[in-house]
């Protein structure tokens, strides 16, 4: 076998240059890096505020019912032009209304129509309060994880459809409202 070596004819400053463009690769990368980012926008939420993501699988699950209730109850208050009591509801098999197995492992809760439109729970043994509120067209979930808040009392007047809670109340009563994704995205855009 026979070995023949090869040099080259500018003496190494072909490894230079090789050196020179990986250097030069590095700067350029370095300096388009903090351009590179995606822009993850710190939204703080009010005192009275939680963001979907922070809650545990427990609550979530009876949040999307709320939320899959919530269209049902705003489509029978337009056909019908007056709100669906807790009865109704139960008897149309609407979860988180109807007392069945999910029920059960949820926490057995009493609901209880307080205004036209607001549904309030009350777990039967201890556990998280809910309040949907379905007045308008969005819907409005509110919890109480520690069974501090005021409980809502229903009010006389419910056929009258006039009755309309306001945030303050729900804040001042120590609920705490559930932010969904889309809501902080509208809000992020519209400042």
């Amino acid at each position: 076998m026979i070995t023949q070596s090869v040099v080259s004819e500018n003496r190494g400053h072909e490894g230079y240059w090789i050196a020179f463009l990986c250097a030069l690769i590095l700067v350029f990368g370095a300096l388009l890096l903090p351009f590179n980012r995606t822009h993850d926008d710190h939204h703080t939420l009010a005192k009275h505020q939680v963001f979907i993501d922070d809650l545990t699988p427990t609550p979530l699950a009876m949040i999307a019912d709320l939320r899959l209730a919530h269209e049902e109850i705003r489509y029978l208050y337009e056909t019908n032009q007056t709100w669906p009591d807790v009865v109704q509801l139960e008897e149309s098999w609407l979860a988180p209304f109807v007392k069945d197995k999910s029920w059960e492992h949820r926490g057995q809760h009493q609901w209880l129509l307080v205004a036209p439109g607001v549904y309030q729970s009350e777990p039967i043994e201890s556990g998280t309060r809910y309040l949907l509120n379905s007045q308008g067209q969005t819907v409005d979930i509110w919890l109480d994880k520690d069974q501090q808040a005021s409980l809502l009392h229903a009010l006389t007047s419910i056929e009258s459809n006039s009755i309309d809670l306001s945030v303050a109340q729900f804040i001042s009563a120590g609920w705490i409202q559930v932010i969904f994704n889309n809501e902080v995205e509208d809000t992020a855009h519209h400042h």
